[in-house]
């Protein structure tokens, strides 16, 4: 029998075309309308959601049996997302700075942009009546909305995380289950939680995927299989169901792809081990996936702004040269903000914490 994987390469894999996926759904807005090039993308968000639980549980549950405790593993958790996080506030910022030049400071209500980027800042979502984007959440970057609610079921699971067996995790995700089914019932869209008006949907969302992620880690995986001949498979079958958008009951399609579909797609992800150029790419795209998904709306908006005023076309009119260079840019700054920023921002705040630790411990004593 062959070893269980302990490194889901192939997983890694998996979130950096969905990052792409997102990225490229984000266009839509900008584009002409045949140039929607991921009208199902938003479907990317609950794949994340359980590959969060699924990387979590794996990461995780060991150090809840040695004793890690609830404040250990929030420390842990936002020494991993808040970097990125933050970046990308000042992205925004720049972009702010772009809209006052280029259209006059009358662009904001200087009260609601202060009031937007404190929220953001205590990762918090913005009142409407506050807010430089009333309908979303998160003004300064709609996709951080994920990033809020992932927070919230991590913040569940270390709570809860040596009381979560079998039962209660099925009861849990099944009730996340339940409550998407009636929502497709009821005709709501899926794809909601950025914006206020469909916000309702974004608990059963992470409810489900993130609660099966954790539950798939811990009683479904198995042996493993030399994956390089099934990654492409799976990488086009995951970006195909977000190109793809049915004419009609999308919101079946979304349910099934939601229920179905990923669950599947990443139980057998789990078990493949990769080797030469898929894991190089699989982890490539893994490790920018967070800058990807993090950055590229505020980096979107700069170009957007930059390329109007230079060329004078209409906001949404732009074509593909558009989206592929504006892409291309987003993935190598991605690149860049994981390899250089990211990773030597968290060196520094584990160290700092790694010093307060021991000055805590002489205090003790």
């Amino acid at each position: 029998m062959k070893p269980e994987t302990t490194h889901f390469d192939a997983l890694h894999g998996l979130r950096g075309i969905a990052a792409v996926l997102v990225m490229l759904g984000h266009f839509s807005e900008l584009t002409a309308q045949h140039l929607d090039l991921a009208p199902s993308g938003f479907l990317a968000v609950d794949l994340f959601f359980l590959l969060s639980g699924f990387v979590i549980a794996h990461a995780y549950d060991e150090k809840f049996q040695r004793g890690m405790s609830f404040w250990q593993f929030a420390e842990a958790r936002i020494l991993r997302l808040y970097p990125l996080y933050f970046a990308a506030i000042g992205v925004f910022i720049v972009g702010v700075g772009a809209v006052v030049a280029t259209q006059g400071l009358g662009s904001y209500s200087r009260l609601d942009l202060l009031a937007s980027l404190g929220f953001s800042l205590l990762f918090l979502p913005t009142p409407p009546s506050l807010s430089v984007g009333p309908d979303v959440l998160f003004p300064l970057n709609g996709p951080a909305w994920s990033l809020f609610y992932e927070l919230l079921a991590n913040a569940v699971f270390a709570a809860l995380a040596l009381k979560l067996a079998r039962r209660s995790l099925a009861a849990i995700f099944g009730l996340g289950l339940l409550a998407l089914a009636l929502m497709a019932w009821q005709g709501f869209n899926l794809g909601g939680g950025a914006h206020w008006d469909g916000t309702i949907v974004a608990p059963a969302r992470i409810t489900f995927s993130f609660f099966l992620g954790v539950y798939l880690r811990r009683y479904a995986t198995g042996d493993t299989r030399n994956g390089n001949l099934y990654m492409p498979v799976l990488l086009v079958l995951c970006a195909g169901l977000m190109i793809f958008r049915p004419a009609s009951n999308a919101q079946l399609y979304d349910l099934a792809i939601i229920v179905l579909v990923w669950p599947w797609l990443v139980l057998m992800a789990s078990r493949l081990r990769l080797s030469g150029f898929w894991r190089a790419f699989a982890l490539f795209s893994g490790n920018i996936s967070y800058a990807i998904y993090a950055l590229h709306t505020p980096l979107i908006r700069i170009v957007n702004i930059l390329y109007e005023s230079l060329t004078g076309t209409l906001w949404n009119q732009h074509g593909l040269p558009f989206v592929v260079g504006t892409s291309v840019l987003v993935i190598a700054v991605a690149a860049f903000a994981h390899y250089v920023y990211d990773t030597n921002v968290r060196a520094v705040l584990r160290h700092l914490l790694s010093l307060r630790r021991a000055r805590e411990e002489v205090t003790q004593f």
